[in-house]
């Protein structure tokens, strides 16, 4: 009952209080600007004292940054070692193995049946690169035209010359029989260039007329491999060239 009391004596102060100030007697009048001192004449605080370092110590100077490293040299790359080739010896055709036979059918008319021992012979007819490593070991002696090179075989040269070749090697020419057996199988064997149109040399003189001093070329302008072809040994013809067998 005492605390309704005391809230509405609260209340009606603060009315009263309200409705004196709506009149104009506010009881907690505001200080007019009038009654308030000027700006510049308000007065200047004083200055703020040095704080003392702590625990009485002049503060310690701040040390010099520490000077940053020398960056690492370089390290020096070597330059890689030169190496001289030389051109080593260009390669020989591969030889193929042929097998023995003993009844080979021979000649124009297969008019001949001879045995023919196992023996090998170039794939292709020497190259005249080949042939030109040779002359240069001082095994060889120059064909009589240079109109060929490289990988394409070797021409214009005559008997001696190419057996001078094959000998370098530790080979030898076919004879006229194991030419022709090859040329009959050479899809077989995978030998090439037995009737591309040019002749090779053989080991077996030339004997249908007797007393001529003539060798058995083989292969020709016919591409026949049982056609028979001859030569003098001194020949030497832009499509006369030779492989070697052993």
């Amino acid at each position: 009952m005492r605390s309704n009391v005391v809230a509405l004596a609260a209340v009606a102060t603060l009315f009263i209080s309200l409705s004196a100030r709506a009149d104009g007697d506010d009881p907690f009048p505001y200080p007019s600007e009038e009654g308030m001192p000027p700006l510049t004449d308000l007065p200047e605080l004083p200055p703020l004292p040095d704080l003392p370092a702590l625990d009485g110590a002049e503060p310690a100077p701040r040390p010099a940054p520490a000077p940053a490293p020398p960056p690492a040299p370089l390290a020096k790359i070597a330059p890689a070692p030169t190496t001289i080739h030389t051109l080593a010896a260009p390669p020989a055709y591969e030889a193929v193995q042929v097998p023995a036979v003993t009844g080979a059918v021979l000649g124009q008319y297969d008019e001949y049946h001879r045995a023919i021992a196992a023996y090998s012979i170039d794939a292709v007819p020497v190259s005249a690169g080949d042939y030109e490593h040779c002359v240069a070991d001082g095994k060889c002696t120059k064909p009589s035209c240079a109109a060929r090179s490289g990988s394409a075989p070797v021409s214009c040269v005559d008997l001696a010359q190419a057996k001078a070749y094959c000998e370098s090697e530790g080979r030898r020419l076919p004879t006229e029989d194991e030419w022709e057996h090859a040329a009959r199988e050479a899809g077989a064997l995978g030998l090439r260039g037995m009737t591309d149109g040019r002749l090779e040399w053989t080991s077996s003189p030339y004997c249908f007329f007797c007393g001529k001093d003539d060798e058995v070329a083989r292969g020709g302008p016919t591409r026949n491999p049982r056609l028979r072809s001859w030569r003098p040994p001194a020949a030497h013809e832009t499509a006369l060239g030779f492989r070697c067998a052993g």
